[in-house]
């Protein structure tokens, strides 16, 4: 496993380092309990939603195109709930360079959601949990309980 996880961004000019190790993801799983809670069910919901393929030549000339996907109308609450579990873990990998502030991070983050946009900061999020929680020297074909066992 990786100890650490460091990046530089760079925020109206000014560079911030951001930085994740395994205390700072349990730090993180700390601090989003409920909001990871919240977040499954949030994947449920959509996952729900049916995928089945509408007959086109059998609608009504007057048919809604909408009908049936009203669980779509929560997208922009839902989207709050997970910009502000990734808003949380931006303050904790702040925290260690540069003491921020909950609300410091918090418009500092909001900051950076305006020039890089949302997606592309829960995706450096996700890069650096996933840095942290995996070992890039793992080889496991050499680990001889996985080789097939000869009868």
């Amino acid at each position: 496993m990786k100890e650490l996880s460091k990046e530089i961004i760079n925020i109206d000019g000014t560079d911030y380092t951001l930085f994740l190790n395994r205390a700072g993801i349990v730090a993180f799983e700390n601090y989003t309990k409920k909001e990871r809670e919240d977040l499954a069910e949030i994947s449920n919901k959509y996952a729900n939603i049916s995928t089945e393929q509408v007959d086109f030549e059998g609608l009504d000339n007057n048919a809604n195109p909408f009908d049936g996907i009203n669980e779509l109308n929560d997208v922009d609450e839902d989207t709050k709930k997970v910009s502000n579990i990734f808003k949380r873990l931006y303050w904790i990998m702040w925290y260690t360079e540069h003491k921020l502030s909950i609300s410091e991070a918090s418009d500092l983050y909001d900051k950076a959601v305006k020039e890089y946009g949302v997606e592309q900061l829960i995706q450096l999020g996700q890069q650096m949990i996933e840095e942290v929680n995996t070992d890039p020297n793992a080889n496991l074909k050499n680990l001889a309980a996985l080789k097939p066992k000869k009868k």
